[in-house]
């Protein structure tokens, strides 16, 4: 038995229990898949195949970084902008509009902040390619009953799985409001729809030609593509979304495609890749469901219903779409996670009163 079970290894579930390691709490993390970030994932470069930028009124994220020690460099944008209006007229370029908020990104990738919240946490703390079936109010204690047949207790129990996911696939027991599931149901998934991708160069090919590596495009399977090279200036690729509706596609299909406009936005050299990266964010269903509620970006992100506590307390929902700040950002994943910690130790302290 555990003082506090929290689910999912992702930005808010580290760092819930990182702010709980601090005040001697017990904890268990339980991961449906074999890593930990969720969907915060950097591949070797880094090359970010999830969560990227930050700006400066992300105060919570910056926070955290300060405090483990991790930096971040300014996202570049110095150089043209290339635009793909159509097939017959030809590709427009244009200056960075001035006066624009910058952007940011984590030294070393966004996955720093995820192995650095780790490093802060007790060995074998989180369980690993284990999925949750079902969660029961047990009067005092709450009961997790795994995939596997596993079943773990805990006084409270913290959940960051995306609502429209844990709608769909944990049972609750006694069930949760007819309200609060609806709205679970209808909540836009962060990152749900994208399809992100990164193609790595030898070099930044682009900026010797005065171009940022920005980049937007009407006509083909690119939405937008950007400069990211690392901050040691040693990793070059360009890095992007694709349009969603490509998710149908073949890998091959759409490496194909994304390569035909790279070269239209900025010249032959962009056939000459190393290697084409992507992650297809709605195929992924340890962070999507199959056939979802058509809802727009960011539906119901921060509705207080989302973050009501359940089973008189015990039972704790958070996950950036909940956040009450910046839901649907790293920000509000913080935000979420800290917050989640203090409801905790709230109701932890209570006890010991009573």
């Amino acid at each position: 038995m555990h003082d506090v079970i929290i689910i999912g290894a992702g930005l808010s579930g580290l760092t819930t229990t990182f702010a709980l390691s601090k005040e001697g709490i017990d904890y268990k993390i339980i991961e449906g898949r074999n890593r930990a970030g969720g969907r915060i994932n950097s591949l070797d470069g880094p090359l970010e195949m999830g969560a990227t930028w930050l700006g400066n009124q992300h105060t919570h994220l910056i926070s955290l970084l300060k405090a483990l020690d991790l930096e971040i460099f300014p996202q570049h944008t110095k150089g043209q902008i290339a635009y793909e209006v159509s097939s017959v007229q030809p590709i427009q370029y244009f200056d960075f509009p001035p006066g624009q908020a910058p952007s940011y990104r984590i030294k070393g990738g966004s996955s720093k902040l995820i192995q650095a919240l780790i490093d802060k946490l007790a060995p074998a703390s989180i369980l690993y390619n284990t999925e949750v079936s079902s969660i029961n109010d047990q009067g005092k204690l709450v009961e997790v009953c795994l995939t596997n047949g596993q079943v773990y207790t805990a006084s409270k129990v913290v959940v960051t799985i995306p609502p429209q996911l844990l709608e769909r696939s944990v049972l609750f027991t006694p069930p949760l409001s007819a309200e609060k599931v609806s709205n679970m149901a209808q909540t836009h998934t962060w990152m749900g729809e994208s399809i992100k991708y990164g193609v790595t160069y030898s070099s930044p090919f682009w900026k010797a030609k005065g171009l940022s590596g920005m980049g937007f495009s009407q006509v083909g399977v690119v939405q937008e593509v950007h400069d990211h090279t690392d901050f040691d200036q040693k990793f070059f690729a360009l890095k992007g979304f694709l349009n969603s509706a490509l998710a149908s596609k073949t890998f091959e299909e759409r490496k194909s495609e994304v390569i035909k406009v790279l070269i239209r936005l900025f010249g032959p050299e962009a056939n000459e890749y190393l290697d084409y990266h992507e992650h297809v964010w709605s195929n992924d269903r340890l962070t999507s469901v199959l056939n979802p509620i058509p809802v727009v970006p960011h539906q119901n992100n921060g509705n207080p219903l989302l973050r009501e506590n359940a089973f008189n307390g015990k039972l704790i929902f958070s996950g950036t779409e909940s956040s009450a700040e910046y839901p649907g950002y790293m920000d509000g994943a913080v935000y979420s996670g800290f917050d989640s910690a203090k409801k905790v130790l709230e109701q932890y302290q209570s006890s010991l009163e009573s």
